[in-house]
């Protein structure tokens, strides 16, 4: 367990973390956000994953197995995949085996160690990793994430990864350090925690970790475990943006995607500055730079979780038309909300509870009309020309009419790509539906 800080692996001997009862499995499954595999598909295997022919998915560091749990409800049927979770708490791992074997699983594998020693622990190579806060708990982040990349597959392969977010975290480390002088050299968990409580009873409203509102509530939502992790951690560093990328520049993988809608569009400076001239001057600035910008601007980013890669142009790519456009999640009938209403806007609801407005073009209501998760984008221009009985409209132009719908769907994960060849993905809906007994 070398370049572990000793007292962080105790601390998830003591506080498996997050709090889970194994017997909620029974009633419910809950979503891991980016661990639906028609994202991994979408953004790491360009929509051609079909997660069958032996899969390997790694867990470095599977907790208490939210991940694995959702990962393997996903993959329960598909041939030969397989699941390695690792962690240096046993305790945590404990728990994650117990939900695993109240689903049934049969092919998850557990290895009690530190991610840090993965290039000499034989596990073989991987399809995908999952690695949910634990690089920012390492003495060398960096030294984790290259031992990660050391069991991806040279081929098409990627990693979710999750660290912390500098600005947005601000009060906690307020918190942190007030713990610190308050606690002063007490060796007693629940002595510390106990003191914690105390002084988040004692906080007034000035404090900035009050001004963060229920953006980190842990510490309601998971007890002592919560109130540990967040406040007490003994080995926490956080990331701004420009950071962030540094960091995965210097392991040489390739940035490709934030996984929460969410964030991607507060990363964008236009959603906070109106005035023209400034967005003009922004707007010649790289990417990195306007995220940059924003997440100063926002102030609240508390978490990155994004894709890395090791290729480039990973994505799905709407100028494959023989890749198939679907919704995630339903959205209702949207060429009958265009027919009803021409020439006017659409406004509709996003299943996080954005409100989306789009102005339909010439051929947009055709379009979605034949989009059914099923045909292709040429398949869906062919419907297009038939209805119109204009075969003279050609594939350009449907594709340039859509492209600015797609893009706005897309970008909030509600429309996904995959391959034509490839069988739709279990849906959201069905896998948080209770196990049957």
């Amino acid at each position: 367990m070398e370049n572990y800080i000793e007292s962080v692996r105790n601390q998830y001997e003591d506080y498996p973390y997050p709090l889970r009862d194994p017997e909620d499995e029974q009633k419910r499954l809950l979503p891991c956000y980016g661990e639906y595999l028609g994202q991994l598909s979408h953004y790491l295997f360009r929509g051609k994953q079909d997660f069958e022919k032996g899969f390997r998915v790694l867990i470095a560091g599977c907790g208490t197995g939210d991940a694995l749990v959702y990962i393997g409800e996903q993959l329960r049927g598909k041939k030969d995949a397989e699941i390695v979770c690792l962690d240096i708490s046993q305790a945590s791992m404990a728990i994650a085996r117990k939900r695993a074997d109240i689903r049934g699983f049969t092919n998850v594998s557990y290895i009690h160690d530190s991610l840090l020693n993965l290039p000499c622990l034989d596990l073989g190579k991987f399809d995908y990793i999952n690695c949910t806060g634990v690089l920012h708990h390492l003495k060398s982040p960096s030294d984790g994430l290259h031992a990660l990349k050391s069991v991806l597959k040279e081929q098409a392969a990627g990693i979710s990864i999750m660290i912390y977010g500098r600005y947005g975290r601000t009060g906690v480390y307020q918190i942190q350090e007030l713990m610190r002088l308050v606690n002063g050299d007490e060796a007693d968990r629940a002595k510390e925690v106990e003191n914690t409580k105390i002084v988040l009873g004692s906080l007034p409203e000035t404090n900035w970790f009050q001004r963060a509102g229920e953006l980190l509530s842990d510490h309601k939502t998971d007890g002592d475990i919560g109130i540990y992790d967040l406040f007490l951690h003994k080995q926490d560093r956080s990331y701004s943006i420009p950071e962030m990328y540094e960091f995965i520049d210097n392991s040489g993988l390739n940035f490709v995607e934030f996984t929460i809608p969410v964030v991607r569009h507060m990363l964008k400076p236009d959603e906070y500055i109106k005035d023209h001239a400034l967005l003009e001057r922004i707007a010649k600035y790289d990417n990195r730079t306007r995220q940059a910008i924003a997440e100063l601007i926002i102030g609240n980013v508390f978490k990155h979780i994004f894709y890395v890669s090791n290729r480039k142009d990973t994505i799905a790519s709407l100028d494959d038309l023989s890749n198939v456009p679907y919704f995630v999640t339903p959205a209702g009938d949207l060429y009958d909300m265009i027919d009803r209403n021409p020439g006017q806007p659409v406004t509709v609801t996003h299943p996080q509870g954005m409100k989306v407005k789009f102005w339909p073009r010439r051929y947009t209501k055709f379009v979605l009309k034949y989009i059914n998760g099923n045909r292709s984008l040429k398949e869906v221009f062919d419907c297009v020309r038939e209805e119109l009985k204009d075969p003279s409209v050609n594939d350009e132009e449907l594709l340039t009419d859509f492209r600015f719908v797609y893009d706005l769907f897309s970008s909030l994960d509600w429309m996904l790509l995959r391959d034509k060849s490839i069988a739709p993905y279990p849906t959201f809906q069905k896998l948080s539906a209770p196990m049957k007994k």
